[in-house]
């Protein structure tokens, strides 16, 4: 059984992406990678096989019309779509999401790129500033 090897790794690159959604919205979204591991195989074309931990940040800007109080507390998002189905919000136009770069330990270079599916606004739901909150579905890419 092959084990797998925690590598460390520093940012080349790692640019923020601007979402711009059909209600005005503009989402400000970084995804960072936390973690990188080796998992001892290798690709058709020999190449390793990375396996990779990330986090979203994700920070929205909404036209005063979508504004509103804060809410003191946002349950988790299973339990408001029992009460109520979240609205899909269109994609407008996405600036920025270009390829992050990363060099591990080995020296070797992953590329990442976040491939944005899906928008879900929480309405009714507000951040400390008064913007709607906004769930981000996404997958990651990883190239070596």
């Amino acid at each position: 059984m092959q084990r797998i090897k925690e590598l460390d790794f520093k940012a080349r690159k790692e640019d923020w992406m601007n979402v711009f959604l059909e209600d005005g919205t503009v989402i400000r979204f970084k995804s960072i990678l936390t973690r990188v591991f080796d998992t001892g195989q290798r690709d058709v074309l020999s190449e390793p096989i990375y396996r990779i931990d990330s986090q979203n940040v994700v920070v929205a800007r909404a036209p005063d019309e979508l504004k509103g109080q804060p809410s003191e507390f946002v349950p988790p998002i299973q339990e408001i779509v029992k009460k109520r189905r979240p609205t899909i919000v269109r994609i407008k136009a996405l600036v920025g999401d270009d390829w992050n770069e990363y060099e591990l330990e080995d020296g070797s270079i992953i590329k990442t790129r976040t491939v944005i599916t899906k928008v879900l606004r929480l309405d009714g739901y507000f951040d400390s500033y008064g913007n709607p909150v906004y769930v981000v579905q996404s997958q990651m890419i990883v190239a070596t």
